[in-house]
């Protein structure tokens, strides 16, 4: 009988750790070809925005459908063979492998020196993205901005008992970026949250954001000027990649490389100078990993 895992379970069972490597799992897996990914699909029913991602490994027989709109979030995770294996909850699992994915991004991407984060933005997907940087260990003091200074207080407040790090609130976007190694934007904005020149040669950037073409945070002037662009599915931001599209038709797309890519064969070298870019859309494979591990973790239990 399918499994129904609950917001609770999945919060008491499921660590940003074990998302990590499951994603790393399967990015690796898409490399080597036995993963299919969807972009999402967006629809309009009774006046809520329906949006679907699925995808299949066929390394694991396995595939997974997320459906969410409204507020609702579910994931359907199925096996070749047995058919439908659990329906999850998936709210906070989302949340997880956003945050594992731009964890494992980051490790990959950033300076293995950098410890200084900048986070632009303190509302729901904030946490996962700060819980996943410590994991991979490139955090030792935080500088948070949000629009709404209480916000950024409170956020830091509940942060300092989770993490070993030193965190405060920065009185603006540039202020918190000015000295980041790695900087986050976790923000609806529709422009960009920062300017150009507020960030330091060498930064990396995992913008997570903006996953609509008619949002960016990061300003296409910044986009064109990194060294290194990188993305979860590249057909999936040719859609929603609004800092991407803001660069306009002549915007070479070989540029910008598929995660897969570096988890397979590493990040190119780079130079201490160089501005490196993870434009986060949050893809199915994704959601087919999180849920797997999730999965495998209760049935052992």
């Amino acid at each position: 009988m399918p499994l129904y895992i609950d917001e609770a379970r999945v919060r008491d069972v499921l660590h940003i750790e074990t998302v990590i490597e499951a994603l790393r799992a399967v990015f690796l897996a898409q490399a080597k070809g036995s993963v299919v990914n969807l972009p999402r699909s967006r629809a309009k029913l009774l006046g809520k925005s329906l949006n679907i991602t699925a995808a299949s490994d066929a390394a694991q027989d396995r595939y997974a459908v997320k459906i969410y709109g409204g507020g609702n979030f579910h994931i359907h995770l199925y096996g070749r063979e047995q058919g439908l294996l659990a329906t999850m909850e998936a709210d906070w699992l989302g949340q997880l492998r956003t945050g594992a994915a731009n964890g494992l991004a980051a490790q990959i991407m950033a300076r293995p020196q950098s410890r200084h984060v900048a986070l632009i933005g303190a509302g729901r997907q904030a946490v996962a993205q700060l819980m996943a940087l410590a994991a991979v260990g490139l955090i030792e003091r935080v500088s948070v901005f949000a629009r709404q200074k209480e916000k950024a207080e409170d956020f830091c407040q509940r942060m300092a008992t989770q993490l070993r790090a030193e965190l405060h609130v920065a009185k603006s976007a540039e202020e918190a970026v000015a000295s980041a190694d790695i900087i986050v934007t976790a923000t609806t904005s529709e422009t960009p949250v920062f300017d150009r020149a507020a960030v330091r040669p060498g930064t990396h950037i995992n913008a997570m954001g903006a996953n609509a073409a008619s949002r960016m945070e990061i300003a296409p002037q910044l986009v064109d000027a990194c060294a290194l662009l990188v993305t979860d599915d590249v057909s999936q931001a040719r859609v929603e990649g609004g800092e991407f599209r803001a660069l306009g038709e002549g915007f070479d797309w070989g540029r910008v490389k598929p995660l897969s890519e570096l988890v397979a064969q590493g990040a190119p070298e780079r130079r201490p100078e160089d501005i490196t870019l993870y434009k986060s859309l949050g893809a199915g494979l994704e959601d087919l990993a999180a849920a797997s591990a999730l999965y495998d973790q209760i049935v052992a239990l």
